[in-house]
C-alpha cells in the first residue's frame, strides 16, 4: 500500500474518531509523519484544548486499570505510517467528520521555496531562494592602523608546542600558502600563526593544568575540518523566522567588531565541545590583529574576546573577557527579539532596521490574505513568515492558501495537495453489477 491508497490512511482515521472528547462532529491532526516518527496538532472542532483535557482524564483512568491509554490505537497507526516513509516527512491534514463519508486526508507537498517548522507545518515561504538577512552578508576588514599585541610571540609560541608537542609535525609552507590564498584578498595569517602550524599541523596541545590557566585546544587543521566553515554566516543561518532579528552583541570594548561570522575569524584550536578558537584578522579599533576570540556553538552570532595574542592565550597571561557574560548576551536586537506577528526586520547591519522596505514580514494567513488583496505585499521581502491563526492553530488551509498566493507572486512552484478520500459504499445492485 502507498500514501495515496485509502486502507492505508483508513486505521488512523477511525482512531482518530474514536479518540475523541464525547459530543465531537469533525476531529483533525495537522501534522508531519515519516522517518519513523510523527508530530502534530489534533483539533476537535478546532479546539486543540478539548482533547487533551479528555486524554488526562483518560490516561488517569489507565493507569488505575492498567489499559493501554488514550493513545494507544492512534500511536499504532501512526507508527504503520510513519513506516512506510523510512526516507522523509510527508505533511498531512487528516480529517474524521461526523459521518465516515466525509473523512478526507490531504497529502500535502512543499516545493524547495517552502520551510516547515516543529510546531506548525508551513513555517515560512523563501520568496527569494538562497537569500539571507542583511547582516548575514555584513563583511569586516581591517582598521587601517590595526597591528598586533605587544605580547605577541611567535618564537613563545613555537617553544610551548615543542614543549608539549615534541613528536609534533608542522604544515607545510604549501599548505600555509594555500590556507592564506583562501582568505579574502589583501588578508595574511599572522606570525603568530605560522608559528603555530609550521610546529604542528594538528594534534591535542594540552597546558599545565593550573588555576586560572588556559588548558589547551585541540589544533584546527589547515584544511578538511568542518570547523573552518562551521562559524561562517551561512552555516549559522537557520530559518528566516528564526534569524531575521539575530544580530552580533557588541563588544563594550570595542575590541570585537559585531558581525555574524567572517572568514577573517581563523580558526586554530577547538575545545572538542563544538567551540572554537580563532585568530582575529579584522579586530575592532580598540583590538589587536591576530587576537584571540570564542567562536560559541551556542552563541548565534558573533564572537567573544579572549586573549589580546596566541602567546598571550598560551601562556596564561589572560583568562577570558574582561565583560564576564558577554558571551551570554541575547544576540538579537531588543526591538526584533522573537520576530512576530506584524514585526518585520530588515536593514544592512546592527546600525540601522528600515521598516519601509522589510526584508522579512512574519504575519497570520489572515494577514497575508489582507496585503495580497490590497496588493500591499512589499517588493523587498527575500521572506515571509507564516504565523498560525491563534484563533484555529495550525489553520493548515489557510496557510497553503496564503503561502501558494505569495509564491505566485515571484513565479515560484507552488505547494501542491493531493485528497485521498474514503471510497463510497456500492449498494447491492452496484455491487453484482459492478457499478
Amino acid at each position: 500500500m502507498s500514501l495515496t491508497d485509502w486502507q492505508t490512511w483508513e486505521p488512523f482515521v477511525d482512531a482518530l474518531r474514536r479518540s475523541a472528547p464525547p459530543g465531537t462532529d469533525v476531529s483533525e491532526f495537522v501534522g508531519t509523519v515519516g522517518r519513523g516518527a510523527w508530530q502534530g496538532t489534533y483539533l476537535d472542532d478546532g479546539d486543540a484544548e478539548l482533547r487533551r483535557e479528555h486524554y488526562r482524564k483518560l490516561a488517569r483512568e489507565a493507569a488505575r486499570t492498567g489499559d493501554r491509554g488514550p493513545k494507544a490505537d492512534l500511536d499504532d497507526a501512526l507508527r504503520a505510517l510513519a513506516e512506510l516513509t523510512p526516507d522523509a516527512e510527508q505533511t498531512v491534514r487528516v480529517v474524521a467528520a461526523g459521518r465516515p463519508d466525509g473523512d478526507v486526508v490531504e497529502l500535502v507537498a512543499l516545493p524547495s521555496a517552502v520551510d516547515s517548522g516543529p510546531v506548525t507545518p508551513i513555517l515560512e515561504v523563501v520568496l527569494e531562494p538562497g537569500a539571507l538577512p542583511a547582516q548575514y552578508l555584513a563583511t569586516i576588514v581591517p582598521p587601517s592602523d590595526a597591528a598586533v599585541a605587544p605580547s605577541a610571540d611567535p618564537d613563545a609560541v613555537a617553544r610551548v608546542i615543542a614543549e608539549r608537542m615534541p613528536d609534533a609535525v608542522g604544515a607545510s609552507p604549501d599548505e600555509m600558502a594555500a590556507a592564506e590564498a583562501d582568505l579574502p584578498a589583501g588578508s595574511h595569517l599572522p606570525d603568530e600563526v605560522r608559528a603555530l602550524y609550521a610546529s604542528a599541523g594538528s594534534g591535542s596541545l594540552k597546558l599545565a593544568p593550573e588555576e586560572d590557566r588556559f588548558g589547551g585546544f585541540e589544533i584546527v587543521p589547515l584544511s578538511g575540518s568542518f570547523l573552518r566553515e562551521a562559524f561562517l554566516p551561512a552555516a549559522r543561518f537557520s530559518t528566516w523566522s528564526a534569524d531575521a532579528g539575530t544580530f552580533a552583541p557588541e563588544d563594550p570594548s570595542g575590541r570585537v567588531q559585531p558581525v555574524i561570522g567572517s572568514p577573517l575569524w581563523f580558526p586554530v584550536g577547538t575545545d572538542g565541545a563544538g567551540n572554537v578558537y580563532a585568530a582575529d584578522l579584522a579586530p575592532g579599533t580598540a583590538g589587536h590583529v591576530g587576537q584571540i576570540l570564542l567562536l560559541d556553538h551556542e552563541m548565534r552570532a558573533g564572537a567573544v574576546y579572549r586573549a589580546e595574542s596566541l602567546a598571550a592565550l598560551l601562556l596564561g597571561r589572560t583568562a577570558g573577557s574582561a565583560e564576564p557574560g558577554l558571551d551570554k548576551l541575547d544576540q538579537r536586537r531588543p526591538d526584533q527579539a522573537g520576530v512576530g506577528r506584524g514585526a518585520s526586520s530588515a536593514g544592512p547591519g546592527p546600525d540601522r532596521l528600515d521598516q519601509r522596505e522589510p526584508e522579512f514580514l512574519n504575519l497570520d494567513p489572515a494577514g497575508w490574505a489582507e496585503r495580497l488583496d490590497a496588493g500591499t505585499v512589499p517588493d523587498t521581502l527575500k521572506a515571509a513568515g507564516l504565523v498560525p491563526d491563534p484563533a484555529r492553530p495550525p489553520a493548515l488551509t489557510e496557510s497553503i492558501s496564503a503561502a501558494n498566493r505569495l509564491l505566485d507572486l515571484r513565479g515560484l512552484e507552488p505547494i501542491e495537495v493531493t485528497r485521498v478520500t474514503r471510497p463510497e459504499r456500492k449498494g447491492l445492485l452496484d455491487r453484482l453489477f459492478d457499478r
